[in-house]
């Protein structure tokens, strides 16, 4: 058993290297517990069983790899340091150019601390904590995005008022859905529930142009409003997160 993980050093051109690690069983505090014993009792019949025994073992894969330009424009306009898969950092790179906007160019003075009207500043965070429905924001941009002139892909403005409505019409009403069930990671059937959901949401808002006869559906039941959905404490948000 193999775990792919992939760790992009930035912006220094690395060498590619790949590091195979095996796994220990137990707690951290321990040495040398094996994740599957059985393995290494099948093993000891002789080399050759060793040696296939030491490729079952559970291993991690780490590799090292030099980017593209395009990623490297990319990852420019994101953190330093950023844990994370590579698939979703141009959906961060919108929300990170959203949120420069909102605090930089729209707000009417540095000064101003008062909540900014913003959904996807808001809940975008929380985005990050269900994968599932990431992939949803994930697969219904590149959907959308395929239909754009190349021209307007050229368009950073034009792009970013484009994805603030993929993200209305796809995963929004997905965070305030109350027929979702909540997200639980290696839950099997739950996993499968929310990914037929999901699916299902997506695609009718394409037969119907749009969420909003979803979100007005008798048969669609949502949470109660909060005003915390759509208002962004920037203040809040840091005075949460410092030590």
């Amino acid at each position: 058993m193999f775990i792919n993980l992939m760790v992009v050093l930035y912006p220094e051109i690395v060498a590619c290297i790949t590091y195979e690690l095996l796994l220990n069983g137990g707690t951290p505090y321990e040495k040398g517990v094996e994740v599957d014993p059985s393995i290494s009792r099948k093993a000891s019949i002789g080399v050759f069983h060793q040696m296939v025994a030491l490729r079952k073992q559970p291993q991690l894969l780490v590799k090292l790899r030099s980017l593209n330009t395009r990623s490297k424009d990319i990852l420019n306009l994101l953190p330093e340091v950023l844990i994370g898969s590579m698939c979703y950092i141009h959906l961060l790179l919108f929300y990170r150019q959203i949120l420069g906007d909102a605090l930089l160019k729209d707000r009417l003075n540095m000064q101003n601390a008062d909540l900014i009207s913003h959904p996807i500043l808001t809940t975008f965070p929380k985005l990050m904590e269900q994968p599932d429905v990431m992939d949803a924001l994930r697969s219904a941009w590149a959907e959308k995005e395929s239909t754009l002139k190349r021209s307007e892909k050229r368009d950073q403005e034009f792009l970013k008022s484009v994805f603030t409505l993929v993200y209305h019409d796809s995963v929004f009403p997905l965070l305030h859905s109350l027929l979702l069930p909540e997200y639980r990671w290696a839950e099997e059937e739950s996993e499968g529930t929310r990914w037929r959901m999901i699916a299902n949401f997506l695609k009718q808002n394409r037969e119907r142009e749009g969420a909003l006869s979803s979100l007005l559906s008798s048969e669609t039941l949502h949470k109660a409003f909060d005003i915390t959905e759509i208002a962004y404490d920037f203040l809040g948000k840091a005075q949460k997160n410092s030590p």
